[in-house]
């Protein structure tokens, strides 16, 4: 049985940074070549115009935050 003051799901002070991501998950630098897709990272610069045109005010912890997402869906996506 789960202890009730442990929860699943997303801690509200992450939500800034997981809305954040979700405007810039198609922003992503990936190579291709004979042995597949090798996924590099965010497109920064493009990062910055998206976050801009959807409002998001980005701040260095929140910058912080994103990248930490940026690194987990990289080693996710490149297979580690």
């Amino acid at each position: 049985m789960q202890d009730e003051e442990e929860e699943d799901g997303l801690w509200p002070e992450h939500l800034p940074a997981v809305e954040a991501f979700i405007a810039v998950q198609d922003q992503w630098r990936v190579v291709a070549g004979f042995g597949g897709a090798f996924w590099l990272g965010l497109d920064h610069a493009a990062c910055e115009a998206s976050l801009r045109l959807a409002g998001i005010a980005v701040t260095p912890a929140l910058w912080a935050e994103l990248r930490v997402i940026e690194t987990g869906v990289k080693a996710v996506l490149n297979g580690s």
